[in-house]
């Protein structure tokens, strides 16, 4: 009885919040945001194949299906040309697959940018290729034909759905839900909220951005799954009628939700208990914690070249499992990775989207590991954005690229004798595990080099 009091409020509060948002966008001069949203599953096809699950050990089976992977897309315009914005429920996606999606989209009418994230959950299929058998590819090519044909589905279905609305920006602090595995702890747990609003009384759209990996299940786990965020879409879905998507934030460090029931044998449990929880964090965002943002969008997409000094991702690249794009570059193995990364602004809030995991330090500032205090760490993003005028920045990683994981160079340790093969500790103790899964040192100060071009060529400054 307590819960269906509670789902009747959460509806009203979240009808009341949609009206004040529509009617606060209202007052604005010519308002004219439009919004489109797309879904479609990703169907494993049965070609004999195994595919293995992505994320912890090698070589590991799905065994069975708990939930399907999805695609959702996102579609946004203020009046002018739009986006498209497209999640696929994975552990990530390189440039490779990126560019094969981008190209099978084709050209969508009005549309000057097509981004593709993964929602990083650790439950589904590899699609990257570095967690089959060690050496091989762990793709399966019949999953990602699904996986290439389910995200321009629903990029296509998002763009032909343009509705006219509002858009609201709202946040919430959640409490007790996360935790750094890597010290030093500092991690961002703020649930923020985009929430469009349908002029025409339809369902509206809440984009939920949260920094935390999609990992719940746990590693011992061998179901399909979205994970976490899967089950918080769906229930806000139910809960509010509105469609969700979900965008990983500052996950690197690695942050991860906690475990509230013994494990394994409760990780599904586990997984249901985090998805509820952010769940009652995302309606308790109401109309006063919302404020309504004008329809002015701009995008800046930065090309940079990152160099690439792991030696297994060279060797993994020549195999052909990792297909980003490379170019010879200064580096220990004398390539580079061609990434890229965008700001996307709207009104006067801020989406990084970045090609890797970076750890939240990089974004939020210190206090920073010092495993290599010879190494100099970049300016943090958020006090770049906040000299341009910008105090809401909004993280969107593993976007267009993975590049693994995006490390505070002053913390940067590798193993001595097996570097980027073999993990290490530092003198506190701390394994320097996301080591071996990131392109090398240099790539945090690139990642910032490029949003502080983008901020740049978004906010110029006066001569």
């Amino acid at each position: 009885m307590g819960k269906a009091i509670l789902a009747v409020a959460a509806a009203l509060l979240a009808m009341i919040g949609a009206a004040r948002c529509a009617a606060r966008a209202d007052e604005l001069p010519d308002a004219q945001w439009h919004f489109g949203f797309g879904r479609r599953q990703i169907e494993p096809r049965a070609d004999g194949k195994p595919l293995y699950i992505a994320g912890y050990r090698n070589g590991v089976e799905i065994s069975d299906v708990l939930d399907l992977c999805e695609a959702r897309a996102v579609w946004l315009d203020a009046g002018a040309e739009g986006v498209l914005l497209v999640g696929v429920d994975c552990v990530a996606l390189d440039s490779g697959t990126v560019e094969r999606i981008r190209a099978a989209l084709g050209e969508v009418p009005g549309c000057t940018s097509v981004n593709v994230y993964a929602t990083h959950t650790h439950a589904g299929p590899d699609t990257l290729g570095l967690w089959g058998p060690i050496g091989t590819d762990g793709k399966n090519s019949a999953y990602m034909d699904a996986l290439a044909e389910a995200a321009v589905g629903a990029a296509r279905d998002a763009a032909a759905d343009r509705r006219a609305g509002s858009l609201c920006f709202g946040q919430v602090e959640t409490k007790n839900m996360c935790r750094d595995s890597r010290y030093p702890a500092v991690s961002d747990e703020t649930l923020y909220q985009l929430r469009l609003a349908a002029r025409d009384g339809g369902p509206g759209l809440r984009l939920l951005f949260y920094g935390a990996h999609a990992e719940s299940l746990r590693g011992a786990n061998t179901l399909l799954s979205r994970d976490y965020p899967g089950r918080l879409c769906d229930r806000v879905k139910e809960e509010t009628g509105d469609d969700a998507m979900f965008f990983p934030g500052a996950v690197g460090g690695l942050i991860m939700t906690r475990e509230f029931v013994a494990m394994p044998a409760g990780a599904v449990r586990n997984m249901t208990i985090t998805g509820d929880k952010l769940t009652e964090y995302a309606l308790s965002i109401g109309s006063e914690e919302e404020r309504p943002l004008a329809p002015r969008m701009r995008l800046n997409c930065q090309t940079f070249t990152v160099p690439l000094d792991n030696t297994v991702f060279m060797l993994y690249k020549t195999l052909g499992v990792l297909r980003n794009r490379a170019t010879p570059a200064e580096s220990a193995t004398g390539q580079g990775v061609v990434s890229e990364l965008s700001v996307l602004m709207l009104d006067d809030v801020a989406l990084a989207l970045i090609p890797g995991e970076i750890f939240p330090e990089l974004v939020l500032g210190g206090p920073y590991g010092d495993a290599n205090p010879s190494l100099a760490n970049p300016r943090p993003l958020r006090e770049t954005a906040r000299a341009c005028g910008v105090n809401d920045l909004l993280i969107v990683g593993l976007a267009n690229d993975e590049l693994g994981y995006i490390i505070p160079p002053s913390d940067f340790l590798l193993n001595e004798s097996a570097p980027y093969l073999k993990r290490t500790m530092d003198s506190r103790g701390e394994d320097h595990y996301e080591e071996t899964n990131s392109v090398g040192p240099a790539c945090a100060a690139c990642i910032a080099d490029a949003f502080e071009a983008a901020m740049n060529r978004l906010f110029p400054r006066e001569e």
